[in-house]
């Protein structure tokens, strides 16, 4: 198994507490995701063409709200159906053997995909889906997007209202990284909040717990499942 998944960081290394990445993540789902197209404001003149992962990311902000508002749905089937439709936005393959760093390397492909699959319900588990979905929330507005090469583009996106403030009351920015999955589809890698990056936040986090536990990737894999149960 093709375990080349380097990546390089799009922003700092993190000092911030993963506590801080939890609250955002939390807090600001529905602002990322969960938005109404009428809360999508303009994009400015200067980007009124919208590239294609603006737009992939706009369209992924309709169709996951357009999950949460859907009235037919019992809470079980909306939570089923908006995990199904994050598994195909979001590349977690490839973030977890990202945040594994250099002992992805060293792991059998068993160790390898039972810790991505831990880590994807893991990292599920941080959006939030229990609040009233039938409020309306922050206005995001994607602003604009950064190529960095033709696989890999990082569009930026502003939130506005007073629900997209962090605990400190600072407005927040987004921005997504996005780049070509095996088969060609854009696929989010990255989330970047305030400038924090979540994949290397998480990297930061699991080196730290596989340098204290001897490099158990088995035991990395329990400890994120302890999490996932406890809530």
């Amino acid at each position: 198994m093709s375990r080349n998944f380097r990546a390089e960081s799009t922003s700092r290394s993190s000092t911030t507490n993963f506590s801080t990445i939890k609250w955002y993540s939390r807090a600001l789902v529905p602002c990322c995701f969960l938005a109404a197209v009428a809360f999508i404001a303009p994009v400015p003149a200067a980007h009124a063409a919208a590239s294609p992962a603006e737009t992939f990311v706009q369209q992924s902000v309709t169709k996951g709200f357009a999950i949460l508002k859907d009235a037919s749905l019992t809470k079980q089937e909306r939570v089923s159906q908006f995990r199904t439709f994050l598994r195909s936005t979001i590349d977690f393959k490839r973030i977890a053997v990202f945040a594994l760093g250099s002992y992805a390397q060293k792991a059998s492909d068993k160790q390898v995909d039972e810790f991505v699959n831990a880590f994807s319900d893991y990292l599920m588990g941080m959006f939030h889906l229990d609040q009233d979905q039938s409020a309306g929330g922050p206005a995001i507005a994607v602003t604009g997007s950064t190529t960095r090469s033709a696989d890999d583009v990082i569009v930026n996106a502003s939130l506005g209202g007073a629900d997209a403030t962090s605990s400190a009351g600072a407005s927040v920015n987004v921005a997504f990284r996005v780049r070509k999955n095996a088969a060609g589809n854009d696929m989010i890698v990255d989330i970047l909040l305030n400038g924090i990056s979540v994949a290397v936040t998480q990297r930061d986090e699991f080196s730290s717990f596989l340098q204290q536990h001897g490099g158990n990737i088995a035991q990395l894999s329990a400890e994120l499942e302890r999490r996932v149960t406890a809530g």
